[in-house]
């Protein structure tokens, strides 16, 4: 596990040991008011979703400005136990939990924090029950409706219905509502965006109606995300949109959603530059990740990022970088896909003014099960 080289608050970021993953505060704290100022003064709420960043320092920061749930939801149960211990009281688990083992666990938090889980399987749904009775605890459900991804969920309508009811009826479970991740719609079509978003969610909202009218109360309508927040969030019905990217916001996802700036970026070294029209940082795969594709290079013209190797990044120069560019020069990224990023660290450190505030641990890093 990495250990950060303690530096006083107030350092220069640029004094850091790199490859450094730095969060601008001014950056994150204008996102978070960004899209949680939509939310004030309506029915619906944001449920920030933080599998992305895994960090507690930055998920206190979204739930301390008004527009949210007053929990958070997260990817796997490992998630949902760090953001337990870390004093986290409400949290969704927007993703299938199946195995005995999970469920075991799942059961476990239960006892002493409010948690949601998502049900697509009337199996599952047994297993649910057959544990939490054992455990001597209720467990909140969600029926997961499939809108468009084809990656698990319920579909709407009847079999959405008949699987809610088995739930309510189910010793040891709570139905509670229904959720969709429809997936980022990543259009540039506005109108392309919210046809295609309003497609997805009202079919959650006419089976809701079909729950209530077997005699079954729906809580929770949870849906969206930062791609279609402004959609989903102003339609009668939703309860609440479970938004993650809009808080750090990487550079594939900025080109749909420009008005959220990118908060989070990885400062490296050049550490050789042989050929002029080549260098090579100390930032590779293993500390940018490589998914969506080669880091971005920030604010050095005639700088581009080619990829690299696990532990290079490669730079490819053209006109006046080729002479200006020095060794010991730093670099900063921006990650294609901030999810990947943040998972290869164990720690941020928090910036404002390119100065040190904070170091904060990403707990739940790496928590994949």
């Amino acid at each position: 596990m990495q250990r950060p080289v303690f530096k006083a608050p107030g350092t220069p970021v640029e004094e850091l040991d790199t490859p450094a993953l730095i969060v601008d505060l001014d950056r994150l704290d204008s996102n978070i008011e960004t899209l949680h100022s939509f939310f004030r003064d309506r029915d619906s709420t944001v449920r920030p979703h933080v599998g992305c960043h895994r960090c507690p320092a930055i998920a206190r920061r979204q739930l301390a400005v008004a527009g949210t749930a007053g929990g958070i939801a997260v990817n796997t149960v490992g998630e949902a136990e760090s953001f337990a211990h870390h004093g986290f009281t409400d949290i969704s688990i927007a993703s299938q939990v199946a195995s005995p083992p999970k469920i075991s666990r799942v059961c476990a938090i239960a006892r002493d924090h409010t948690i949601t889980v998502a049900c697509d399987s009337s199996v599952v749904a047994g297993r649910l029950s057959d544990a939490a009775v054992a455990a001597g605890v209720v467990l909140r459900v969600v029926v997961d409706v499939h809108t468009r991804l084809e990656r698990g969920g319920v579909e709407p309508g009847e079999p959405a219905v008949d699987l809610a009811v088995a739930i309510e009826n189910a010793p040891g479970l709570r139905f509670v509502g229904l959720m969709t991740y429809e997936g980022a719609i990543l259009a540039e079509d506005a109108e392309e965006l919210e046809t295609e978003s309003r497609r997805c969610i009202q079919l959650v909202l006419d089976t809701r109606e079909a729950v209530e009218r077997e005699g079954i109360e729906v809580e929770v309508v949870s849906v969206g995300g930062t791609h279609n927040y402004e959609i989903a969030g102003a339609m009668s019905g939703v309860t609440e949109v479970q938004a993650g990217s809009y808080a750090l916001m990487d550079y594939r996802y900025r080109q749909y959603r420009p008005q959220f700036q990118q908060a989070a970026r990885v400062m490296c070294t050049v550490t050789s530059h042989v050929e002029p029209s080549k260098a090579l940082t100390d930032a590779g795969e293993k500390s940018i990740g490589s998914d969506g594709g080669p880091p971005v290079v920030d604010s050095l013209p005639g700088v581009t990022g080619t990829g690299g190797s696990a532990e290079h990044g490669h730079l490819a120069l053209e006109g006046a970088a080729q002479t200006t560019l020095e060794l010991g020069d730093k670099v900063w990224f921006i990650p294609q896909d901030l999810g990947t990023c943040f998972n290869i660290y164990d720690y941020v450190y928090a910036a404002r003014a390119g100065r040190l505030q904070a170091v904060w641990p990403i707990a739940a890093r790496g928590r994949y099960r």
